[in-house]
C-alpha cells in the first residue's frame, strides 16, 4: 500500500480501531501502561519474562503510584492487568507456553512502536543536524557510487578517495596535535547510534511476528486442509519464500550474517569499550546504555531463528501422517469442549461442577522413588543385672565446690564505693581466688552484666590453684589463666 493511501481518512479510520499501536497510544491508562513497559521490556532490553516474575514488578509497580498519590485511577489487580493487555483486543503482550510449561509474556511489535513514538517526543537538549546531515550524503553518495555499473567512472571515485586520504596522512603528519570532535559532536553521533540501535530491536520484534504469524497460518490451514499435502506444503513455501525474500527478510539475514562474524564481534566490543571510556559519552551511559548492544541483538536475532526451527519442526511434524491424525483427533476434542462452553456462557450453571488441582498433571516416575528399607526392629534386653558386689564411694558428691555470686558481687560493689572501676587483676590481688576456677568464672559471669567490662585489646594472666589438695599433689599445683582484661566499673544509681 502506497503511503498517499495508507494516509486517507478511511485507512486511518480503520488503522485506529485495528492498530494495537494506536490503541495503546489511545488508552485512558496509556501513562501507566507505556511506563510499565519501558521499564520492564525496553531499558533492560529484556525478552520473555515469566509470569510471576512479571506478575511481582507490576504489584510493586502499582503500589509505589499509589504511594505517590498516582494510582487512584488503578484498582484492578495486576493478574487482570496482565490478561487483559495480552488479549486478542489489546495485543500489547504476547502470552504463551515455555518448553517448561511456564507462562511467559513477550513485548508485542505493534507496543514496541508506540513507546518508541512517545520517547521521541522528549524534548532534546540539542539536535544533532551536523551528524544526521553527514549520515544523509554518505548514504546518498553510496548508493550514487555502487548502483553505477561505469568502471571508469567508479575508478575515478576510489581515486579521489585515495588522494583525499593522502592528504589527510600527509597534514595529520605534520600537525602537532591530532584534531579530535568536541563534546557536542561526539554526543550528536552517539545518541544517533543509540537511537539506531533501539530502532533495530524494535525490528526484530516485527520480524519475528511476522514469521510466528505464518506459523500460525500454517497450524490452522493443518488441521482445516482436505486437500493432498503438496498443495499446502507449496502454499507455505511460497508463503515462507516471500517473507525471506522481501525487503525485511533479506535485510534481517543479511545483518545476521553480519553479527554472526566472530571479527565483527571482537571490533564492535573494542570500538564500544573505547568509545564509553570517552569522558563526554560516559555521562549518557544511564539513558543510552550501548556495552551490551551486541549481546542484546544476538538474543533479539536468535529469537527470530527459533521461530524459522518452530516452523521447520512443524513441516516434519506434518508429513508424518500418524502426528496429522492424532493432530485432527486432539483438535476435535478442544473445538467440541469449546462448542460446549459458548453454549453455556450465557447460562452458567450455578451449582458446583468440577475443579482442577493445577493446569499440568504431577509426574511420578517409578525409578525416583526411594528403594524399600525394612524398619528396625528394638532389641530389648529382660535380663536382670546381678548385684554388684563393690559399693564405691559417694564423698566425691560431698566435694563439690559452690560459689555464692550474690556475694561476689557484693565484694565488688564494696571495693567500686570510693572509686570509679577496678580490674580483676587488682581485685584477686587483694583477694586471692580461694575456690580456683570455679570462682573466677563467677566474677566472669558478674562481669558479662556490663558492656564495658571487657577490653578485648588487652589481656592477662590469672593464677590460682584447685582447693581440696595438698600442695605436693598434682591438684594442688597452680594454674594460670590468660584471658582478655576485665574491669568493673562502678554503676551509676538509678
Amino acid at each position: 500500500m502506497k503511503l498517499s493511501e495508507h494516509m486517507k481518512y478511511e485507512g486511518l479510520l480503520s488503522l485506529r480501531d485495528s492498530n494495537p499501536a494506536w490503541r495503546l497510544l489511545a488508552a485512558e491508562q496509556c501513562s501507566f501502561i507505556a511506563a510499565f513497559l519501558y521499564d520492564e521490556f525496553i531499558v533492560p532490553a529484556r525478552g520473555a519474562i515469566a509470569e510471576p516474575q512479571l506478575l511481582e514488578d507490576l504489584e510493586n509497580y502499582i503500589y509505589s503510584l499509589h504511594d505517590v498519590g498516582h494510582g487512584d485511577s488503578i484498582i484492578r489487580p495486576a493478574k487482570e492487568y496482565l490478561s487483559s493487555w495480552s488479549d486478542a483486543q489489546h495485543s500489547w503482550l504476547r502470552k504463551f507456553y515455555s518448553e517448561k510449561n511456564e507462562a511467559c509474556y513477550d513485548l508485542t511489535a505493534a507496543a514496541h512502536k508506540a513507546i518508541d513514538w512517545l520517547i521521541s517526543l522528549k524534548k532534546q537538549s540539542f539536535i544533532g543536524t551536523e551528524s544526521r546531515l553527514k549520515t544523509v550524503f554518505g548514504l546518498l553518495e553510496q548508493i550514487d557510487q555502487d548502483t553505477n555499473p561505469d568502471k571508469a567512472v567508479r575508478l575515478a571515485v576510489l581515486n579521489r578517495k585515495k588522494q583525499l586520504l593522502e592528504a589527510e596522512i600527509a597534514a595529520l603528519e605534520e600537525a602537532e596535535e591530532a584534531p579530535v570532535l568536541n563534546a557536542l559532536q561526539t554526543k550528536e553521533r552517539f545518541i544517533q547510534a543509540a537511537e539506531l540501535s533501539r530502532d533495530i530491536m524494535a525490528d526484530f520484534r516485527e520480524v519475528e511476528e511476522n514469521f510466528r504469524e505464518l506459523e500460525r497460518s500454517l497450524m490452522e490451514r493443518i488441521i482445516t486442509w482436505k486437500k493432498g499435502k503438496g498443495e499446502l506444503l507449496e502454499h507455505f513455501f511460497s508463503e515462507r519464500d516471500y517473507i525471506l525474500h522481501s525487503d525485511q527478510g533479506r535485510s534481517f539475514t543479511a545483518f545476521w550474517n553480519y553479527l554472526m562474524n566472530s571479527d565483527n564481534n571482537d571490533y564492535l566490543e573494542r570500538l564500544l569499550s573505547r568509545i564509553c571510556g570517552i569522558e563526554s559519552i560516559s555521562e549518557l551511559e544511564d539513558e543510552y546504555d550501548m556495552r551490551h548492544i551486541r549481546r542484546d541483538w544476538a538474543r533479539s536475532a536468535g529469537k527470530v531463528q527459533n521461530t524459522l526451527i518452530s516452523l521447520s519442526r512443524q513441516l516434519r511434524q506434518y508429513v508424518d501422517e500418524d502426528f496429522l491424525n492424532e493432530e485432527r483427533y486432539i483438535y476435535s476434542l478442544i473445538s467440541s469442549i469449546e462448542d460446549k462452553a459458548l453454549k453455556l456462557k450465557d447460562n452458567m450453571p450455578r451449582d458446583f461442577i468440577m475443579e482442577m488441582d493445577s493446569q499440568a498433571p504431577d509426574i511420578e516416575l517409578p525409578m525416583d522413588r526411594p528403594l524399600f528399607v525394612p524398619p528396625r526392629r528394638p532389641q530389648l534386653d529382660s535380663s536382670v543385672p546381678e548385684k554388684a558386689e563393690d559399693e564405691g564411694s559417694v564423698d566425691s558428691i560431698f566435694q563439690q565446690i559452690f560459689v555464692d555470686k550474690d556475694i561476689l558481687a557484693a565484694s565488688v560493689a564494696a571495693r567500686l564505693e570510693d572509686r570509679e572501676s577496678i580490674s580483676l587483676s587488682e581485685l584477686i590481688k587483694d583477694e586471692p581466688l580461694r575456690k580456683g576456677l570455679t570462682e573466677l568464672l563467677t566474677y566472669m559471669l558478674i562481669a558479662s552484666g556490663d558492656s564495658r567490662s571487657f577490653d578485648d585489646n588487652r589481656r592477662e594472666e590469672i593464677s590460682f590453684s584447685i582447693p581440696g589438695s595438698s600442695e605436693g599433689s598434682q591438684q594442688g599445683r597452680g594454674r594460670v589463666a590468660e584471658l582478655d582484661r576485665i574491669v568493673f566499673h562502678r554503676r551509676e544509681a538509678e
